[in-house]
């Protein structure tokens, strides 16, 4: 069998979505959910998305990603690129076709002027967090021999909110915060400049980018909860359908309780709003011991890795 390479065409969608789904069996897409994280992300470049065809028939797919455009606070990261996705049709693995889409996908980058490569922590339009190891346990093995190294571990994590109640524990805890002047709320119009001020200081980069753009779709987001000292916003929590995160608290304010209030306020108003489940994407190191102690038990296993070209 010859395989033909080549970078991405306009209708290639039509055949890569279903091979998506075939081989990415624990994320799957749709073609609007295509367009809109890989096509419409503004460091998209068809130069650097690589297609394996036997005939006409789409065996493969890859995407290499670098900044084109800066991420607010961060800037274009210029020596760090990422890829987000690879994949090959399982009666075409083991043939060098994964092996040819990855070194494609490296010298683009490496053209570009990226030192180091990650899979894949890239924001804002990541498909999964790093190389999940017990679904793709084979992709995680071609990294790794393809000279990839375990850069941290990071977790998927959730619960059911059928049985989530707060306890009187809890409620003493928010109620002693409120007599410090602390306190939990729903996010109001007024809060925004102080929100945003938060953000750009405490967590700049897709945590801004992502508050940014909720504000702007729709300017009295009930889905954003805030932990305000006087005037002041300290913490910050969202969620969007059942999706919970991000989750931020202002670090000269850590260690005093807020996290928890936090969460458990945001916990509770998702199930007020019909939320059958809480699961957050991506999670690591003392975030994920914090989660395990609300209650959530970890779905998914991941691994960033990183080469150094």
């Amino acid at each position: 069998m010859v395989y033909h390479f080549r970078t991405y065409h306009g209708d290639d969608e039509e055949q890569i979505v279903p091979l998506w789904n075939l081989c990415m069996v624990r994320d799957p897409t749709t073609q609007e959910k295509f367009r809109q994280k890989i096509l419409l992300d503004e460091n998209f470049d068809p130069l650097g998305s690589f297609i394996a065809e036997l005939g006409k028939r789409i065996i493969g797919f890859s995407l290499a990603i670098r900044r084109r455009y800066p991420l607010y606070g961060i800037g274009l990261e210029e020596e760090t690129g990422w890829v987000t996705v690879l994949f090959v049709h399982p009666d075409h693995r083991r043939k060098g076709v994964g092996t040819e889409l990855l070194t494609r996908a490296e010298a683009f980058l490496q053209r570009n002027g990226v030192k180091q490569v990650l899979i894949s922590p890239y924001t804002p339009n990541y498909i999964i967090p790093g190389v999940d190891i017990d679904a793709y346990a084979d992709g995680h093995q071609f990294f790794q021999t393809s000279g990839y190294k375990r850069m941290q571990k990071v977790y998927s994590m959730g619960r059911s909110l059928l049985d989530f109640y707060p306890s009187e524990e809890l409620n003493e805890r928010c109620k002693k915060l409120k007599a410090q002047g602390i306190s939990i709320t729903l996010f109001e119009s007024r809060y925004t400049v102080a929100l945003l001020e938060f953000l750009r200081r405490d967590y700049p980069g897709d945590l801004f980018r992502l508050a940014l753009q909720r504000l702007r779709s729709s300017s009295e987001c009930d889905e954003i909860l805030l932990a305000v000292k006087e005037d002041e916003v300290i913490g910050f929590s969202h969620f969007e359908g059942e999706h919970f995160g991000p989750f931020a608290i202002a670090p000269s304010f850590g260690g005093r309780g807020i996290g928890t209030c936090l969460y458990y306020h945001t916990a509770l108003h998702m199930k007020e709003k019909g939320r059958r489940n809480l699961w957050l994407a991506w999670t690591t190191g003392h975030a994920k011991d914090f989660y395990h102690k609300m209650g959530l038990r970890v779905l998914r296993r991941h691994e960033i890795m990183k080469k150094v070209l």
